[in-house]
């Protein structure tokens, strides 16, 4: 095939053969051409195959050296149902709104408005919980117990609520005293409460609403036109219409599309909301008061490919969601799934898609 894809792309590029060399190297148009093409058929045949067996509904972006390469919407939707994806259709992002948290929080810690060691005591005196700080909240550390993922801890207390916000969560930790699940800092235990803490910690300092934050701070100035949070007033279709946690926000609730979380991936490669060398920090393992490291950052989770490439990256699962959002920051690779829960595993369709893409430099290199 490699023989095949390479001499057409050759002499089908022979007539441009004057224009390109005022341009550029010709070997260099040719390896580029040959390689996208290469790209783009092999993921179009990965997708068809995935999406005619039912595996894959969702919209699919990938980019490679900061490039679109591919971006194609598949099946229905199973909030709407008979409603087709488009390259447009908004979903909830799940947990990867938490790097969206962590970013707010990075902003106010370089403004020195909070510390990554501040108590959240100070921002939150009503817990009672001593010793836990910001990056505790940041990195999962904490000790605090998970009102999503330890429902029979929590379930006693949202029995009768219709609709719960950050407050009511503050509100029920503040009053009943849940107990902390280990010592802040001994361990590393993903905890949406801790996410869901932040919010306020921002709204507190900033004496603004989290929602208005994140629009005036992070959408508007990375012009994510298409990027909201949840509310009762700009409700988003849902899978369950009566979820009384959808109101709480920070770990959850970020509505997106992958235009829109491309021009994320691309912002984050600036300066444009905060330093790169915050973001490397957030970018780097955290490690327990015992000093094991573990694989997550400041809202963001860390992963090696087999060839010792650097994953940064989220996953997401609620109400029905189940996207994915992975950088490859060391060859300027993103891939950028929003898609039902199927029968399709978020990695394999990751570890499919980087193959390919790293597979296109072998498969082209005698054009180049």
């Amino acid at each position: 095939m490699k023989g095949l894809l390479c001499g057409f792309l050759f002499l089908s590029s022979a007539a441009l053969f004057p224009i390109m060399l005022k341009n550029a190297p010709v070997k260099n148009d040719l390896f580029t051409q040959c390689k996208r093409d290469y790209q783009i058929s092999m993921i179009h045949l990965l997708m068809d195959s995935l999406a005619r067996t039912g595996r894959y509904n969702g919209i699919l972006l990938v980019a490679d050296e900061g490039q679109i390469v591919f971006k194609k919407a598949y099946g229905y939707s199973k909030v709407e149902p008979g409603k087709a994806f488009t390259i447009d259709t908004e979903m909830q992002l799940a947990s990867i709104s938490k790097p969206f948290t962590a970013v707010a929080v990075l902003m106010l810690i370089e403004q020195g408005a909070l510390h990554f060691d501040d108590e959240i005591r100070k921002y939150l005196p009503e817990l009672p919980y001593k010793g836990i700080t910001i990056r505790h909240l940041l990195n999962h550390t904490s000790g605090l117990p998970d009102y999503l993922n330890r429902p029979h801890v929590f379930a006693k207390y949202f029995r009768n609520k219709e609709y719960l916000t950050n407050e009511d969560l503050l509100k029920i930790l503040a009053k009943y005293r849940i107990p902390l699940e280990f010592a802040p800092g001994k361990k590393h235990r993903y905890c949406n409460t801790g996410y869901a803490l932040l919010p306020l910690i921002v709204e507190r300092v900033t004496a603004r609403s989290f929602t208005d934050f994140m629009q005036e701070n992070i959408f508007d100035k990375v012009g994510m036109c298409s990027t909201y949070l949840y509310s009762p007033q700009r409700h988003a279709k849902m899978k369950r219409e009566k979820e009384s946690r959808d109101g709480i926000l920070g770990d959850k609730g970020i509505f997106s599309t992958v235009d829109d979380l491309f021009k994320w991936d691309r912002a984050l490669y600036t300066n444009l909301l905060v330093s790169q060398k915050t973001l490397q920090a957030a970018f780097e393992r955290g490690v327990t008061l015992s000093e094991q490291r573990f694989n997550y950052g400041y809202g963001w989770r860390i992963a090696e490919t087999n060839l010792g490439e650097k994953i940064i990256y989220h996953k997401g699962f609620w109400q029905g969601a189940a996207p994915i959002f992975a950088r490859f920051i060391d060859c300027n690779r993103t891939i950028i799934s929003l898609h039902h829960a199927n029968r399709v595993n978020s990695w394999y369709l990751v570890n499919a898609i980087n193959y390919i893409l790293n597979a296109s430099q072998a498969k082209c290199a005698h054009c180049y």
